[in-house]
């Protein structure tokens, strides 16, 4: 499954966020579901994380490992993870685009899973990456703005996801029904 998704544009020098970036504290502060985001070598983490597709939950752990770092432009993140629910492997490359005064993360990926993550369908599990993409960014946005960001939580998490899932649902409808 390929995934692409950005982010608003941050008004933060490029440097200030690549540096976020690269502060595993931060990481596992902002991302949906993360329990332990630990070093375990150089640009390389061990990691758990709880997350839930629609019925299916549960606790995946795994490693990522930072490539291609280019600072303060880009870098790729390469990890798999496995659980009850399946497993999970993929890459990402990450850019930092100046757009105008401001900074856009631009995130490309491919994602493999299997078990039974992989029952619930490709287009929700895209709609579930692009929603903990823009949890993500906006949490980065807290954190850039000198809100002590709390830890993000998956509780709650699923409702977002459903209640996106709806609405792209009845836009898809409607925008359909005008063509048939």
């Amino acid at each position: 499954m390929k995934i692409d998704v950005s982010s608003q544009a941050f008004a933060q020098p490029r440097e200030r966020i690549f540096a976020l970036l690269m502060d595993p504290g931060v990481l596992s502060r902002l991302l949906p579901g993360v329990e332990k985001f630990e070093a375990r070598g150089p640009d390389q983490y061990e990691v758990v994380v709880r997350l839930g597709v629609g019925a299916i939950r549960g606790t995946y752990t795994g490693k990522v490992a930072l490539t291609e770092v280019q600072p303060p432009e880009s870098f790729r993140l390469v990890g798999d993870a496995k659980g009850g629910p399946g497993w999970a492997k993929g890459q990402a490359t990450l850019t930092l685009a100046a757009e105008g005064a401001g900074v856009r993360i631009v995130a490309r990926g491919d994602v493999q899973v299997g078990g039974a993550i992989a029952t619930v369908g490709q287009r929700m599990l895209e709609g579930v990456a692009k929603s903990m993409a823009n949890e993500f960014f906006q949490s980065l946005e807290r954190e850039l703005a000198g809100q002590a960001a709390a830890k993000v939580s998956a509780s709650g998490f699923g409702l977002r996801v459903l209640l996106d899932l709806i609405r792209r649902f009845f836009a898809w409808l409607f925008g359909r029904s005008g063509t048939d």
